[in-house]
This record gives structure tokens, C-alpha cells and sequence, in this order.
């Protein structure tokens, strides 16, 4: 823990602890274990299915190196990005969504080598589909088991935490005085070297810095550090570019850190575009191969789902004319991606058709809504006709749920970030529906917990999000919830 001395920080080098498992050890363990897992669940799934539809084990050799290139694909991609450091794995990176993701991705490639190369004629679809639901569901068990307890092994000293030598000005190192208190203890902080105060740094020069960074890399040494942290704010370049040139002879990663920007935008990364070199704070919310996926997956879905709805299409159409007078179709203003107005395509469930400066809302009980529109609205065949629009570019199978341009106007002015949900296409269904926020905002919070959502699925979005969101959408009661 750092030790404030004076007006500074004492500076004396922490004698780091002897771990049982260094970093590239506990990489090394999850990384095995994540592997053993994901072959054994192969096995063992492929020889159930046989035993229960052919009563024989199957190919056992088929399954554990179907299951061993899985394996191989899922622990690469996650060991490429070092994302098997202890305070990576711990910090929740490493969540639900993403797990999905890189799972997905893993099956699908693993399945069309097989594909291409003729490789997969014994592998059965029972099996196939078996080991996708619980190979999945023994990394997200191993995972979230792992976290608990390496967030105890780290905290008793047997696995070994990321070691920090901080080197800035007491402003700067009063901000960062419980960095080591993290609830998972992954970052240990062994030393740190005040710098002198601004008005004196500004025409520091390299001899009187000298001191100093001679300093900080005997502590550095001294205390096995993995990482220097310089909190210098950016607009001194040539003391930032000092310090990083003096650094250089430790064996360690440099990092600048301390700007209250890049606390704005976690995702900072450095970037060239033609002859200039910048520092990208925000990335777009889809990227263009990203935007051409989504494309190709949500018309070739929305296609294939109007082919198979339309015979609940035809007989809702027939109901509707049956039960009330009006239109089949209900049509309103929305606002699409970058705000760009659009009519949505619905069945119609009531007596109205609001399209105006204000639109009250459906309520539970609303006199307004038919008999046939109140199991329209249950069971969502009402959002059915979505996929014209999703077809035709103006939405996609899953985002952000589109409101009444009316009520997009009123909440851009008293929730902040309202706007960014529409940097995606809406979708049909949301990863807030999903979850039960759907139906009647009847407060101001009430919208906040969706804009919370929406914006959680613009920042993870990926094909498997949308794919889970979908199934969710069908199978999950929460999807249902608030369906007036």
C-alpha cells in the first residue's frame, strides 16, 4: 500500500511476495483447464447421444479432436488479446456475451473446415447440437467459478498480481492512492517516484530528471514490476517523451495514465490516417465488415421469417378484420439509424392510430385494445410485419426497440446518451425487451434501465448477441413481460 510521507509518497520499493503461480502460470492453468473442459464435453456428449439414439459410444476419436480443434480456436482467440492475465480475467471482461461470442465463432469455423475437407460425415447433428448448448455452458460455469476463486487466491498470495511502479506528481498519485484496494487485488502498486510540481516540470531538463528516473528503474528491478505507470497529462510532450526514452532500459510495459480522458473512454486505442498519427477515443458503433454481417444475417433471417409467418400473418389479417373496423396495418413514424425517419410496419391492436405530438401509451386493461389485438400484443405476432421493414434496410431483427418520434423528442432532451441508442438500426426485438423492459415507460427511470441496456448491446454487439437475443426473444418469459 503506498505510504504518503510529508507532502509525498514514500518511495521505498515493496518486497514483492514469493506467488505459487506466476502470471504466465495461472495463464497457462485456465488455459488447460478451459481446454481439458471443452474436449471432455465433446466426449462425453457425443458418446450420451449414441448410447441414447444408437445404443454404442460413436466415434470417440472423432469427438475428442472435433472437440480439441474447438478447444484450440476458444483458447487462442482469448490468449492473442492476453486477456488470460489474472487482472483481466478478474476485472469481468471476460463475460457471458463475449464468452458466446468467441464460442460461436469457434463452432462455426471448426464446422466448415469439417464441411470443406469431408471430415464431418460420422460426426452426427444430435451430437452437434448437444455439445454447442453444453460446451457453452461448462465455460461460463468454468469461468465464473474460476473468477471467485482466483479472486481469493490472488488476495492470499498464491497467484501473483500485476506489479506497478507509479511515477507522477502528488496531484496525480493522490487519485491513484487506493489503486491496490481493487475488490479483486490483481494490480500491486511496489513503488512510486514523485515528480516535481508542474510549474517547475515545464523547463525540467534531462539532467535534473535524471534523478529520478535512475530511481525508478532501480525500484523498478527491485521490485519486479511488469508495468510503469506515468501520470504526466499529454500536453507536455517533450517531459512525457523523456521519461518514456529513460524507461526503456526496464523490462517492463509503459503506460500513460492519470488523464481523466481516458476514464471517459475506456476503449482508447492509437490509429494512423494517412500521414497522421491520432489517438481514436470512440470507435463506430459497427464497423464496416461488422455492418456488412449484420446486413447479409438480418435479411437472409427476416426473408426466411416472413416465408414461415405468413400463414399467421394471413389468418391475424382475417382475424383483425373480424373483430374490429379499420385497417390491418398499423403504420407510425419512427426513427431509424442516425435518426432518419421511417413508418413502421405493425398489425393494428387498437381502436387508434396515434401519429402524432403526443401518443399516450398502452396500458394494462386499455380500452383502446381489441380482443384480437391483446393476444396480438401477448404473444408479439403484432411485430410480425417488422420484417418488411427489416428486409427493405430500415431495421434490424435485434437493437434497440424504435419509440414514437414524439416520444424520442422528449426523452433526448432529459436523458442523457438517448440519442446514441440510434447509432445502430432499432431492431424488432432488444436486448431490453429480453430482459422484461418492454410496455409502458411510466417514469423517467423506467426509460433510463432501457437506454442502459440498448447502449450495453451497441458496445458488445457481435452476430452470436443477436442469435441469443433472438432465442430469448421466443423462450425467455421476461420477453413477455409487460405485453399490454
Amino acid at each position: 500500500m503506498l505510504q504518503k510521507v510529508g507532502g509525498g509518497y514514500d518511495s521505498q520499493a515493496l518486497s514483492p511476495p514469493a506467488p505459487l503461480i506466476g502470471k504466465a502460470g495461472f495463464a497457462a492453468l485456465v488455459a488447460a483447464l478451459e481446454t481439458a473442459l471443452i474436449v471432455s464435453a465433446s466426449i462425453l456428449c457425443g458418446i450420451a447421444y449414441h448410447l441414447l439414439a444408437y445404443q454404442e459410444t460413436g466415434p470417440v476419436g472423432e469427438f475428442a479432436l472435433a472437440g480439441l480443434l474447438v478447444a484450440v480456436l476458444f483458447v487462442s482467440s482469448f490468449a492473442f488479446r492476453g486477456d488470460y492475465r489474472v487482472d483481466r480475467f478478474l476485472d469481468g471482461r471476460r463475460d457471458p456475451a463475449r464468452l458466446l461470442k468467441v464460442w460461436v465463432y469457434a463452432i462455426v469455423a471448426v464446422t466448415v473446415v469439417g464441411f470443406l475437407a469431408k471430415a464431418s460425415g460420422t460426426l452426427s447433428r444430435g451430437w452437434f447440437l448437444l455439445f454447442f448448448a453444453a460446451g457453452l455452458a461448462a465455460v461460463i460455469g468454468l469461468d465464473s467459478a474460476l473468477q471467485h476463486y482466483a479472486a481469493k487466491a490472488v488476495q492470499a498470495g498464491w497467484i501473483e498480481p500485476r506489479r506497478l511502479l507509479i511515477i507522477g506528481d502528488t496531484d496525480h498519485l493522490d487519485r491513484l492512492v487506493d489503486l491496490e484496494k481493487s475488490d479483486h487485488g490483481a494490480i500491486a502498486v511496489m513503488s512510486t517516484i514523485n515528480l516535481p510540481a508542474l510549474q517547475a516540470r515545464e523547463a525540467m531538463s534531462a539532467e535534473a530528471l535524471k534523478p529520478a528516473l535512475s530511481q525508478a528503474i532501480e525500484l523498478g528491478r527491485a521490485g519486479n514490476v511488469s508495468d510503469v505507470v506515468v501520470l504526466v497529462d499529454p500536453s507536455h510532450d517533450d517531459l512525457l517523451t523523456q521519461i518514456a526514452d529513460g524507461l526503456l532500459d526496464l523490462p517492463a510495459a509503459i503506460h500513460l495514465g492519470g488523464w481523466r480522458m481516458f476514464e471517459r473512454f475506456p476503449g482508447l486505442s492509437s490509429e494512423r490516417i494517412g500521414p497522421i498519427s491520432t489517438m481514436t477515443l470512440v470507435r463506430p458503433p459497427l464497423g464496416t465488415f461488422e455492418q456488412l454481417s449484420k446486413r447479409w444475417f438480418d435479411f437472409a433471417a427476416a426473408l426466411a421469417a416472413l416465408v414461415i409467418a405468413s400463414p399467421v400473418l394471413l389468418i391475424a389479417a382475417l382475424a383483425i378484420k373480424l373483430d374490429s373496423q379499420g385497417p390491418v396495418f398499423f403504420r407510425q413514424r419512427r426513427r431509424g439509424y442516425n435518426h432518419k425517419e421511417f413508418r413502421i410496419w405493425k398489425l393494428r391492436t387498437m381502436t387508434t392510430m396515434d401519429d402524432g405530438e403526443t401518443i399516450d401509451q398502452a396500458t394494462a386493461d386499455d380500452p383502446r385494445v381489441t380482443r384480437v389485438g391483446g393476444f396480438l400484443r401477448r404473444t408479439n405476432i403484432d411485430e410480425l410485419p417488422q420484417l418488411i421493414n427489416v428486409v427493405m434496410g430500415e431495421m434490424s431483427m435485434v437493437g434497440p426497440r424504435p419509440h414514437a418520434v414524439a416520444h424520442d423528442r422528449r426523452y433526448e432532451q432529459v436523458i442523457e446518451r438517448y440519442a446514441r441508442r440510434l447509432n445502430v438500426k432499432p431492431g424488432i426485438t432488444g436486448w431490453a425487451q429480453v430482459n422484461g423492459l418492454r410496455g409502458p415507460t411510466r417514469t423517467e427511470d423506467d426509460m433510463h434501465q432501457r437506454i442502459v441496456h440498448d447502449l450495453y448491446y451497441i458496445d458488445n454487439w457481435s452476430i452470436a448477441f443477436d442469435v441469443l437475443i433472438l432465442l430469448m426473444t421466443v423462450a425467455s418469459p421476461r420477453a413477455y413481460k409487460n405485453a399490454f
